[in-house]
């Protein structure tokens, strides 16, 4: 699943720090650190979730972004981060009447909305 995982941060172009855009050399040391907490606390939401669960994961996701700092310049940290919370949801949670609005979110901007909010909560004034 990495590949894939990869595969689509790439495809975002983000801009890296450095310049250009960034590269899978500067994404896989990150995900490596971060894929396998992020992936657990999805996995922990196959049954369903509380806004509590989704609230930690938000914060959790945040934690990664700014993980990324040095390497991805401002929004596109947050904007990688979503796409692979919304990859993981689509891909780890079985769609189900307990878990459907995870996948709705997942599918909308609601999403990143609510990454930036759990941001200027634990960053405000950042």
């Amino acid at each position: 699943m990495n590949t894939a995982i990869l595969t689509t941060l790439l495809s975002l172009n983000a801009a890296a720090r450095a310049g250009g855009t960034v590269t899978a050399d500067q994404l896989t040391p990150w995900l490596n650190t971060h894929l396998p907490s992020l992936r657990s606390r999805i996995e922990a939401l196959r049954d369903g979730a509380t806004w509590q669960e989704v609230g930690a994961l938000l914060e959790a996701a945040v934690q990664a972004g700014q993980a990324l700092k040095l390497v991805v310049l401002g929004t596109a940290r947050g904007l990688l981060v979503a796409h692979l919370i919304g990859y993981l949801i689509r891909e780890l949670v079985p769609v189900t009447p307990a878990t459907a609005w995870l996948h709705a979110l997942a599918q909308s901007g609601v999403l990143s909305g609510l990454i930036e909010a759990a941001y200027r909560r634990i960053f405000p004034g950042g």
